[in-house]
């Protein structure tokens, strides 16, 4: 399963695990189950997941070319 079929971004930036995943974190794994909401600014295992989220997810999904 990928990222960003694990996450939903909620409308405040957040983001929400859907899926029960292990984050491939260049600092380690990170195992994640559903309900687990991460902010950014916020530290879960030693890594902000939102802002890890932000740049895995967002900024590597394709453009729409339109």
């Amino acid at each position: 399963m990928n990222l960003s079929e694990a996450f939903r971004q909620n409308a405040d930036g957040s983001w929400s695990c859907v899926s029960p995943t292990t984050l491939e974190h260049p600092t380690g794994r990170i195992q994640v189950t559903p309900g687990n909401t991460f902010r950014k600014g916020t530290s879960f295992m030693g890594i902000d997941v939102a802002e890890w989220l932000d740049q895995a997810i967002v900024q590597h999904a394709p453009r729409d070319r339109n």
